[in-house]
């Protein structure tokens, strides 16, 4: 039987830090994921799970289709969501690739036990938003192109 991790990626996405807003606009997400696929392999297989601010859900839910959402407030309330999810789903071994769409060093540790388990992780930020902690824990790391897409 095949493994159920070749060929997989799941890219977590942080979308307010990829767009650089705390509620980010159907056009900043909009320019964002065409930025995003221009700069990342995206696979037939691959499934995409989106962290969001409960008050931009609807927003982002209307750009970014086929996606699982995952919401809850309060500071890094999203982040924490798409943690917390790749863990208890054992991403590590479903997966071949994790895609983690932030800058933001919450994902440090997260990196850290992917890459542990053997897992490829790819960092998928912009210019400038990328924290230390998540540039130390991995080594492949992507920077989209295109102006802030607030």
């Amino acid at each position: 039987m095949r493994s159920l991790r070749r060929g997989r990626a799941i890219h977590l996405l942080d979308i307010e830090n990829l767009t650089a807003s705390p509620l980010p606009t159907m056009a900043g997400v909009a320019r964002t994921m065409t930025d995003y696929r221009q700069q990342v392999q995206v696979g037939p297989m691959d499934q995409f799970v989106v962290g969001v601010n409960p008050r931009s859900l609807v927003e982002v839910g209307r750009v970014i289709s086929g996606a699982r959402f995952l919401t809850r407030s309060g500071p890094d309330g999203a982040d924490s969501a798409l943690a917390e999810m790749a863990v208890s789903d054992r991403v590590d071994l479903r997966f071949e690739r994790v895609v983690i769409g932030s800058g933001d060093g919450y994902f440090a540790d997260l990196a850290s036990w992917l890459a542990a388990a053997g897992v490829h992780v790819t960092v998928v930020t912009r210019s400038g938003r990328l924290s230390w902690r998540l540039y130390a824990a991995t080594s492949d790391i992507t920077y989209l192109n295109a102006a802030l897409a607030a």
